[in-house]
């Protein structure tokens, strides 16, 4: 896991300055690296940040050249079954210096080419460059778990990186509103195609990749470089061919499955040359990835954000799971200050690169923080078994919906009774539920308070004739796990650890979207296939727990501060933000402690404002653990 960078241009003044190297350093501490080269009259340069994870002698430094093949790659991200392709790469003659996945992923795409990247069980972005042919290709993972961003420099050139913000400095890009008034409407940043809060700057999409190629000149001289891009992965096409691929299988095969992948994937993502850890939530997800780790792990730690005295918290919960499973706990539930909780809002705007929402995003960041102070560069966590697996109560209902379009009068019967049961056990949420539900609501009415913007609108639903797997591939691509994916990645680099999510193996995905509703929804639980593999894994407190929460902050975080932070640096920014701001805005009283902390899309607003007031920031450094 690491930060890349890299240039592609006609001048040999590259714009990978050591100004635009700083943002990737947070991302790699244990070390960096840079490789210059020239193509015709193109200049190439690939600059690596190294967090030492797998084989962390120097023989895994990047970039990394295979002399034999004229390959140089530099990498960011993790092949967790790069064992077994080393193992196949040698029966065809390829001999290995290293004990690195990096090693591997080079003379695997020297071998295979694109061929390679199907093989590959992971999470990557990379960057080749052939030293013979002068061609480049940016690659992406299937889902986008890992970043990359790129753009078009003057005179045809382009740069790239992992950072954000390191490319829209590059090229001095200006904020893209659309970008940021879409994500502030609906939660939702980033999308299908990858997205960026900076015209100009693109992501290659999850599953794609970008090819430049040095082309020549009516003349004949090789002066110019053509970009293409593609798809290598195509997740609707992988999930229906697993639909016709288990639909000989009965409900019990289809679950003996489901459990074998999950402990696999687990496994496999356990593969580490450095100490690991788990994330703990007190939720389903998180707790069987931790249960089925701890078996494998002696003395395994976990982290969670709460306290056991703190009754609102994921604390408590926590606590019972951690004795039940043999894990060491560590509680996060700081006592911050105003200047405590303004150093934290600042660290996390400076890592995330971006806007983000609410208070949970700033706690994470928090989170990760105290796992690196720990000891900790590996963090093993739940992140898309809600959506793989049908864990939101919005899947209910689309389940519901289409079994009554579709006249399946069985399944209309038990899905609508789970989701009754479901409504009567989580009764006391309601209020958390009408809230949430006006995102799904297409309201041409909507207006921001502060923000100059008109809002956009659009179907969180889903297409109507749409079963249940296609609106989780929606939330999969665009509407959850892109943006989710941003915000851990970004908070946990930022601190140099490496998340490792389970339930984003593709194995497991793309099975948990092709299973049929019956074992997704059942008995007025979603994840009901979690459930039942889980048995004897989970403790049931946790595991028949219907009563779904979101990340737990504490919103004495306002009163306690965070509220005055916003205000003043809304008061010192005003005539930078001037632009997005609506006219006359008394901001003392409409962002009233009082009305930040009952308006959830309120204080959202002031966060972008926050975010508005400097869009590149320079890059935050990780402080010590907080008391």
């Amino acid at each position: 896991m690491c930060g890349i960078l890299g240039a592609i241009a006609h001048s040999s003044m590259s714009p990978v300055t050591d100004t635009v190297r700083h943002f990737i350093a947070p991302r790699g501490p244990d070390g960096s690296g840079t490789w210059d080269g020239q193509a015709q009259n193109i200049f190439i340069n690939l600059s690596h940040a190294r967090l030492s994870i797998i084989d962390v002698s120097d023989h895994a430094r990047q970039p990394m050249l295979d002399e034999a093949c004229d390959w140089i790659i530099t990498y960011n991200g993790e092949i967790f079954n790069y064992i077994e392709i080393r193992e196949e790469l040698r029966a065809l003659g390829w001999s290995f210096h290293s004990a690195s996945d990096t090693e591997v992923l080079l003379k695997a795409w020297a071998q295979w080419g694109i061929d390679a990247l199907p093989r590959l069980n992971g999470m990557f972005a990379f960057a080749v460059h052939n030293q013979k042919t002068g061609e480049t290709w940016l690659v992406r993972d299937r889902f986008g778990v890992k970043p990359l961003l790129w753009a078009r420099l003057p005179g045809d050139g382009l740069v790239f990186s992992s950072s954000v913000a390191a490319v829209a400095q590059a090229i001095d890009a200006q904020v893209d509103t659309a970008y940021c008034s879409f994500g502030l409407r609906y939660k939702a940043f980033e999308g299908p195609d990858g997205g960026a809060p900076f015209e100009g700057v693109h992501s290659v999409a999850p599953g794609g990749w970008l090819k430049l190629t040095i082309t020549p000149t009516a003349s004949g001289a090789n002066v110019g470089l053509e970009i293409t891009e593609g798809r290598w992965y195509d997740l609707a096409q992988a999930v229906a061919a697993k639909q016709a691929s288990i639909a000989v299988c009965s409900d019990n095969d289809l679950l003996e499955q489901c459990q074998h992948l999950l402990q696999d994937a687990v496994k496999l993502r356990l593969r580490s040359d450095v100490p690991l850890a788990v994330s703990l939530s007190g939720g389903l997800d998180s707790s069987t990835v931790a249960a089925l780790a701890a078996r494998q792990v002696t003395d395994l730690h976990g982290f969670t954000y709460g306290s056991p005295n703190a009754l609102q918290s994921e604390g408590p919960v926590v606590d019972r799971l951690t004795r039940k499973v043999g894990i060491t706990p560590h509680y996060i539930w700081p006592a911050l200050d105003a200047a405590g909780l303004d150093a934290l809002l600042e660290r996390t705007l400076s890592y995330q690169e971006a806007p983000f929402p609410g208070l949970s995003v700033m706690a994470q960041n928090e989170v990760f923080r105290h796992v690196r102070q720990a000891g900790f560069k590996v963090l093993l966590g739940g992140q898309g078994g809600d959506e793989a697996f049908a864990g939101y109560r919005k899947f209910f209902v689309v389940a519901a919906r289409h079994a009554m379009r579709t006249r399946d009068a069985g399944n209309t019967v038990r899905l609508l009774y789970s989701l009754g049961l479901m409504l009567l056990h989580e009764a006391g949420q309601a209020r958390l539920f009408w809230r949430a539900l006006g995102r799904y609501q297409p309201k041409t009415d909507f207006a921001f308070d502060l923000l100059d913007w008109t809002a956009p609108t659009a179907n969180l639903w889903g297409a109507a004739a749409g079963g249940l797997a296609d609106r989780q591939i929606e939330d999969v691509q665009h509407w959850s796990i892109p943006t989710l994916l941003r915000y851990e990645d970004r908070n946990s680099m930022g601190h140099g650890v490496e998340t490792r999510l389970p339930f984003m193996d593709y194995r497991l995905v793309e099975l948990a979207l092709a299973l049929p509703a019956r074992l997704k929804i059942a008995n007025g639980f979603g994840k009901w296939a979690v459930r039942h593999v889980s048995q004897g894994v989970v403790p049931d407190f946790i595991r028949l727990n219907r009563k779904k929460r979101g990340f737990d902050v504490t919103q004495t975080w306002i009163a306690d501060g965070l509220g005055d932070a916003l205000r003043a640096r809304l008061h010192d920014q005003k005539s930078a933000l001037a632009p997005y701001m609506k006219k006359n805005v008394n901001i003392n009283h409409v962002l009233s402690n009082e009305a930040l902390q009952a308006n959830s899309n309120l204080l959202d607003e002031a966060l972008m404002l926050a975010w508005l007031a400097e869009p590149i920031r320079p890059p935050a450094k990780a402080e010590g653990a907080a008391a």
